[in-house]
């Protein structure tokens, strides 16, 4: 399978929920994320190739706002062998000028150090 991302992710440190706005269920948690796309880990498998309405929720303020709305295509899902969760990369399709502003925030704010 061809890898199609153009930026790296920056890896979060926390895990972030995200919840379907359509139907007010949590997706999963967001584990990485560019301002072009992230991915999710998640009880449940995702429906790839499927557009969701979703909000990040967060836990402190990014530019006066507590959530990030995106409409994103679910482009794969994974578990891994003995893994708990499946893995699931988005790809962002619409996002507001100031959502994809705080998406750069949250990445720069919450990304995982390593040493």
């Amino acid at each position: 399978m061809k890898d199609f991302r153009r930026r790296p992710r920056d890896v979060v440190d926390q895990y972030l929920p995200v919840i379907d706005r359509d139907t007010d269920e949590l997706v999963g948690y967001l584990t990485d994320v560019t301002v072009d796309g992230g991915m999710l880990q998640s009880e449940e498998p995702i429906d790839e190739n499927r557009t969701y309405n979703l909000r990040m929720e967060l836990d402190e303020q990014i530019q006066d706002s507590n959530h990030i709305d995106v409409v994103a295509e679910s482009k794969w899902c994974r578990k891994e062998r003995n893994a708990v969760f499946h893995n699931s990369g988005f790809e962002f399709r619409e996002v507001s000028e100031d959502d994809r502003a705080r998406i750069a925030e949250l990445a720069e704010r919450y990304r995982l150090m390593t040493q």
